[in-house]
Order: C-alpha cells, then structure tokens, then sequence
C-alpha cells in the first residue's frame, strides 16, 4: 500500500517552534480517518498501548491516529481514547495550550482553530479547553513552557492551575487513593525546566498557582526568612534563591546539559539549611531583623531536608551528591582567603577530589561555577544606602588553583611508605602492628605532605583583592 495519506499533519511542538524560527528537535504526526489495520498494512509498528502511535517503517518518525480522551477516573492515568471518526480539530482540542493546538500540511498551509498563532505572538499560554483539567501534570508543563520561551501565563490558565492545586491533583494520591503524577514525571518536567534559559521562571509560575508548596515545600519555607541587610539587601532566603538560579543559568550557557543540570539544581538547593536557621539567630529581642545564619552548611541543617526533597521528585543520586557538596563547602569557597593551610586541606578533602577526579574532570570547575553564581545573585548594601550586585568573584580562580597544588601530592606513594615504616618499628619493640594505628599515620603523613604543598603554594601567591567577604 502507498505510504501517503489523505490526511496527515505535522502537529504539537514542531509547528509551534518553526513558527517561532526555531528549529524543532521532534516532528510528530496525526494522521485523520485511518485506523490501527491501515497503518499496520502499510508497514508501520504500533508502538504503546494505550492509544494509536506507530512508527514509520523508513524514517522511525511517530505517526499517532487523531484521537480524542476521555476521563475515566482521578488517576492520572485514567483515561479512555478513542480514534473513530475523529476529525483534527478534535484532536487538537484534547491539547494542553494553544501554542501546541496547531497543524500544518506540507505546504506550510496552518490549522490553528484555538488562536495559537495570536497567543505566539503575544506571548501568551493559554489553555484549549476546560479538559485541560483532566491532566495535572500539564501545570509543570505550563510552567515549564513559560521557562523556556519567556512567555505569560494567560488569567484564566492560572485560575484553573490554581484551582486543580487546590483540589489536590498534584497531591502524591488521589481522593480514591490512587496514584497522582507519578515523582518520576516531576523530576522530568523540572529536569526540561532546569535547562531552559530561565529557569526561575518555573518555579514562580509554580508558586502563583499553589504548586510550589506541594511539590517543593523546602523551597516555599524559605520565604519571610531574613538575611542580614549588609550582605544580602535583595531580600529573604527565597528572593536570594531564585537570584542564584538565574545567575547560575546566564553562567552555563555554553556548558553540557550534565554540568548544567546540576549546577543549577545546587543553584536552587545550596540554601537549603538556612531554612533551620535558629529564630535567635534570625531576629533580634526587640523583633528587629539580624539575619544571621552561622553554619548553615552544617550536615544536621541541610541534608535531612535534601534527602526529603531529593526522594519526592525522585531527583537523580549523582545529582544530590553534587548538591550535597555544594551545600556543604560553599562558605568554605566564599572564605578561601581566609583558609590557610589546614583549611585548604580540609577543603580538598571534604570535597573528596582525590576520588571524584578520577572520573569527573570538571566537577571542581563546576563547583566554583555554582559559588560564583551564589555570590553574583545577591546585592550588597553601601555605606550610601545604594546597593550593588558584586562585579568579581576571585575566589572561583583562587580555589581551581589551590585544589591543584593539594592533588600534586600523591597519597598511594606516601602511604605505602609510612604503612612499612610503621610496621618495621612496631616490630622492632617487638609488638604487633596495630593496622588502625598504622593507617592512620599513613593518613596523617598525607595530610602533613599536603599542607607543605600549600604552604608553599600560599607564600608564592600575590596579594588579591577578594572583595567583602561573607
């Protein structure tokens, strides 16, 4: 049988981007007016199986049948689909936003029957129809949408993005006790978002319909909690956070999704112990504001919250651990001025770059990315009043370079040779080896080696102005 059809368009989310003059990653097709047994016999493969999707026997693109969905239940995969008699505006009716509710023919000929084309050119997403409600993993969508291209979300789309939060779509069950979105479809959505170019933007649109303190409470405890003024006149902790992440997504543009990624997620998460800041520390007797927030970067403070956050949106192991060590040393970046020898040490060491090294070439440059983009995303006040954003951050440079000079010191050399020496001592007074006692000499024979790297390393260096510290 020919492999044309009478009625087939390129449909969704290539369309929508070749009218923006971009350059659609996907193409997807909706063919009219066939069914499962045609496409089959002209060679297709059916693939899913809960509604008509088959891939071309020659170019592997997808070609779905027009379809429509009908809810069935409050689950989110509840649906009932049906592909008889359909016709294309049909079809285009059951999507989430108007942007994504048009067809085009070969031709460049365009169906848009739901105003996509006006709400491209506004900037505007805007839900099709009320079923829109049917599916509340379309609220990240939307959110995610409004990331990547930068767009608004039309009032009546947040009034019923609000609403479904409100219901609980976006709960972990359903009233009945079914399973919700599933974490795994949340960490996808925010994965897409994280690697837009604004991606804050998510996350606000996320906090104005409700869906913020649902999916990331962390991050909705953050706000209203102070900061001192001097140091960070732009406002409470979530104010800062968001600050950082678009700061972090202007300073990865021109790295891998995977350096990307996780920068930007230890961008949003880095703060997350502030949230345990103790109310002393935050406010004054009187009620006025200190904003004080010591050792925030302490294990206790933060990873309990991480961990949570981390097991909810089922965010990737490696990602967390980056995030981890981020959280955990970022001060620690922030003060290398003032570390010296042993603090120098302690950092590579905490960092554990003598293992992570060996397989991530760029994790350190990647931490120092996120440090920088920390200390940009914030506003210090002047002695005028006035406050300013931070021109410089020395410290990314200061730490690629220390780092350097500890992991000259090789430890497998050094502690072979302290283990021998410790032995033949031990059995010189004729006593037996105690390994913990010798493993740790070796240790300690390391750790003596590298400060002398330092210390070296220290006394060459020129003056450097580090600017106010924090």
């Amino acid at each position: 049988m020919p492999m044309t059809f009478d009625k087939c368009y390129r449909v969704g989310g290539c369309v929508r981007d070749r009218l923006l003059g971009l350059e659609p990653t996907d193409i997807d097709y909706v063919v009219i007016g066939e069914s499962p047994e045609s496409m089959l016999s002209r060679g297709f493969t059916q693939v899913g199986g809960d509604f008509p999707v088959f891939l071309h026997p020659e170019t592997g693109d997808e070609y779905a049948l027009g379809r429509s969905e009908i809810s069935t239940g409050d689950g989110y995969n509840d649906f009932k689909y049906d592909w008889k008699g359909i016709t294309l505006e049909q079809d285009l009716s059951r999507r989430d936003c108007t942007i994504n509710a048009m067809a085009e023919l070969d031709d460049g000929t365009v169906f848009d029957p739901f105003g996509g084309r006006k709400d491209l050119d506004t900037g505007t997403l805007r839900h099709v129809s009320p079923s829109f409600a049917e599916d509340p993993l379309r609220i990240l969508r939307v959110a995610r949408f409004a990331a990547r291209y930068d767009f608004s979300v039309a009032p009546e789309t947040m009034a019923l993005m609000t609403a479904m939060t409100a219901q609980g779509m976006l709960n972990p069950t359903t009233l009945s006790g079914k399973p919700n979105i599933k974490p795994e479809r949340v960490w996808k959505e925010t994965e897409k978002a994280m690697l837009t170019p604004n991606p804050h933007v998510y996350f606000e649109v996320l906090d104005a319909c409700g869906a913020l303190k649902v999916l990331f409470p962390e991050l909705e405890m953050m706000k209203g909690i102070p900061q001192r003024d001097d140091f960070h006149a732009e406002g409470d902790v979530w104010i800062h956070t968001r600050m950082v992440l678009e700061e972090a997504a202007q300073l990865t543009t021109d790295h891998s999704n995977e350096s990307a990624l996780r920068i930007r997620m230890a961008a949003l998460l880095h703060d997350l112990g502030k949230i345990k800041t103790p109310a002393d520390l935050l406010w004054y007797p009187d009620g006025s504001v200190r904003g004080h927030h010591h050792s925030h970067e302490k294990p206790e403070r933060f990873e309990g919250l991480l961990k949570t956050l981390s097991a909810r949106i089922k965010m990737p192991s490696e990602i967390e651990h980056f995030v981890h060590k981020c959280a955990l040393t970022h001060q620690e970046v922030h003060r290398i001025s003032q570390a010296g020898r042993e603090g120098l040490t302690a950092l590579y060491e905490r960092l554990d770059l003598d293992r992570i090294q060996r397989h991530d070439k760029v994790f350190l440059a990647d931490v120092a990315t996120m440090c920088a983009a920390d200390n940009f995303g914030r506003r210090v006040r002047q002695k005028d009043g006035s406050t300013t954003r931070p021109d410089k951050y020395p410290q990314g440079a200061y730490l690629l370079e220390a780092m350097a000079v500890v992991a000259t010191v090789k430890p497998g050399p050094i502690m072979q040779a302290t283990m021998a020496k410790e032995e033949a001592r031990a059995i010189e007074r004729h006593r037996k080896p105690d390994k913990a006692v010798i493993l740790e000499a070796a240790k300690t024979a390391v750790r003596t080696a590298r400060r002398m790297a330092v210390k070296r390393f220290l006394k060459e260096q020129p003056e450097i102005e580090f600017g106010p510290g924090r």
